[in-house]
């Protein structure tokens, strides 16, 4: 393929994800629309963001319906933040300590789904705040490569997934780490529970 072809077939593809980006817009999660009541420390938030960059990653695994980023959750001073990695970081350090709002903000957030980890005892609370307090003040840029046998660089649910295997409460083989490990995948192991979901209307 030559070099003007495919300039073409990137100008081409790119006009169809603008397109594509307007069309399907749906109107942002506003804070006052969900029960901060029903929220807990380390639960897992799982987001549909409407960026151009959230439409692209769901182009690329070929659907729309899937949930394009993922973070923990924590409860400080009456407010809740969501600790996650996402390029729109800077170029040293994707992983971001967030308000909720400013969290829905990034990517305007259509749809989010809330999942709670089963009987999570005292013990793996304190193994998982610390792994959280660490990974805090980690700096490491957004991982484009999603590999998850090295760690200098962290994507979103690989930030999920150390913070939870370093607490002991993740085995190896939960997932394929010669694979991406994508948002969607926490929603199928029995190990979560479901206990928030918002979504907005077409």
């Amino acid at each position: 393929m030559n070099q003007r072809i495919r300039i073409k077939l990137i100008v081409f593809f790119l006009i169809v994800l603008v397109i594509f980006h307007f069309v399907s817009r749906r109107r942002s999660i506003e804070m006052n629309e969900i029960d901060i009541n029903k929220i807990e420390n380390f639960d897992i938030i799982l987001s549909k963001g409407q960026s151009v960059q959230s439409k692209l990653i769901g182009l690329l695994k070929l659907s729309t319906d899937d949930y394009s980023h993922i973070g923990i959750i924590v409860k400080a001073n009456e407010k809740i933040f969501v600790l996650h990695s996402t390029p729109d970081g800077n170029q040293l350090n994707g992983i971001r300590y967030d308000d909720l709002q400013t969290f829905i903000n990034l990517s305007s957030v259509s749809d989010l789904i809330v999942l709670r980890y089963k009987e999570l005892s005292f013990d793996f609370r304190q193994k998982l705040r610390m792994e959280f307090g660490r990974f805090k003040t980690i700096q490491a840029s957004f991982d484009f490569d999603f590999n998850n046998f090295e760690h200098k660089e962290i994507y979103c649910s690989e930030l999920v997934w150390l913070i939870f295997k370093n607490a002991g409460l993740f085995e190896t083989c939960d997932f394929n780490l010669g694979k991406p490990i994508y948002p969607k995948y926490f929603l199928k192991m029995n190990k979560f529970i479901i206990v928030n979901v918002k979504k907005t209307s077409l």
